[in-house]
């Protein structure tokens, strides 16, 4: 009903609006009939009275401007589905102060903004077909002949950037880095499987990469040997901020999902003990010597290359995609912890990077005990995230457990 309501309020709006253009069109017809006004005088009346209230230039303007309603009113009226559908082909210099008379009388042609797309679309298709595809190494992962071709074809476009890390050996040092597993993931980002932008994503990866040194940050994980913990003092503050619970991806399985190709391992994550107060505070301190923005990101970035090394490790094991499923416990979760300061200095730059260079990463996110202000929440997080994000989370509302015994109890299993 709310949604009928809303429509019907659209179309009173929009007969409103109607109602009011016609109205302006008419306004000098009504108000000579209610006013009781002389009827105005001829062009020849104007030039032969001594007190002429406009020129004969004026009167040629104002032809102008009328043709130009008229054409524009007809082209409205018969063309209103012909002007939704395509658009003019026009330099941008023709629209001028002359508006819609200049643009009606350009000479324009039909433009299919869906059929050029798909047009581009096969020409792509058929020029990487043409080509002989590079072999792939995760074959096994790939839930179909479609995937594994545009995965072949993804490693076509990036072939300048794959010579490169082949030739200073970075696919044998960080496998689980630059490795085929890692291109399939970036595949499956979007839905329709896009080659190119997967291609310009992970081209993306590589670039942020670099300029933020992140081999180093992996090479710290191998140093930790497989814990989440990180060594540095300055991410050690951090971490102590979001308490966490890893112990169920690090713990070995024997049997494996039913249904598609794909391995799950929970994550625990105390949202509600979250002290995003506590951090905020500190990075945004003027002489802080504690932990910067830098360092809070360096954070997560660590703990997202612990998370794919176990992954990456761990569908190789079973010959399976291994993905993640995050509980968010939201118990004593308050507004406070979504300060204005907070979701724009702090969460927004960190949702935007892990979303943007992690992907693929979760498979569910599960929302245990939810508040009543979780609403108020969603709404200022929602904009932050992507809509495969949104797709994949999970609210429960009728456990009362926690969450160990949430994911013990294979609720999560899906």
């Amino acid at each position: 009903m709310a949604h009928s309501g809303l429509s019907i309020f659209y179309v009173l709006s929009f007969i409103a609006q109607l109602i009011c253009g016609v109205l302006a069109f008419q306004e000098p017809k009504l108000r000579r009939v209610h006013s009781h006004q002389a009827p105005p005088l001829t062009n020849q009346q104007r030039l032969n009275t001594p007190t002429a209230l406009r020129s004969e230039k004026n009167d040629l303007n104002d032809e102008r401007a009328k043709s130009t309603r008229r054409r524009f009113l007809r082209t409205t009226r018969k063309g209103r589905r012909r002007r939704r559908r395509y658009t003019f082909i026009h330099q941008e210099s023709h629209v001028t102060a002359a508006g819609a008379e200049s643009l009606f009388s350009l000479s324009w042609r039909p433009y299919s903004y869906e059929m050029a797309t798909k047009s581009s679309t096969i020409r792509n298709e058929q020029y990487l077909n043409s080509l002989d595809l590079p072999p792939i190494d995760c074959g096994w992962a790939c839930v179909s002949n479609t995937e594994q071709i545009q995965l072949q074809q993804m490693k076509l476009l990036l072939r300048s950037e794959l010579k490169m890390i082949t030739d200073v050996n970075l696919h044998e040092k960080y496998p689980d880095v630059y490795s085929d597993l890692r291109l399939l993931r970036f595949l499956r980002k979007s839905k329709d499987r896009d080659v190119t932008s997967a291609a310009a994503r992970y081209r993306s990866f590589l670039q942020w990469r670099e300029k933020n040194e992140v081999d180093s940050i992996r090479d710290m994980v191998e140093d930790c040997n497989g814990s989440f913990t990180p060594t540095a003092v300055r991410l050690q503050t951090v971490a102590a901020h979001f308490p966490m619970n890893f112990d169920y991806l690090v713990q070995e399985t024997d049997e494996l999902n039913e249904g598609d190709k794909s391995l799950v391992k929970p994550a625990i994550l105390n949202v509600g003990e979250f002290d995003t107060r506590g951090i905020t505070e500190k990075i945004l301190a003027s002489n802080s010597d504690d932990v910067e923005l830098e360092d809070f990101l360096n954070y997560w970035i660590f703990l997202y290359e612990s998370i794919h090394l176990r992954l990456y490790q761990q569908s190789l094991q079973f010959g399976q995609m291994t993905f993640l499923d995050e509980v968010c416990d939201l118990s004593g979760l308050s507004l406070q912890q979504f300060s204005p300061l907070f979701v724009t200095k702090v969460m927004s730059p960190w949702l935007k990077m892990t979303q943007a260079y992690y992907p693929e990463t979760t498979r569910r996110i599960y929302i245990l005990h939810p508040p009543a202000i979780i609403k108020v929440a969603w709404k200022l997080v929602t904009p932050l995230l992507s809509q495969g994000t949104i797709d994949k989370i999970r609210f429960v509302r009728k456990f009362d457990g926690s969450a160990n015994d949430f994911v013990e109890s294979a609720s999560w299993l899906d």
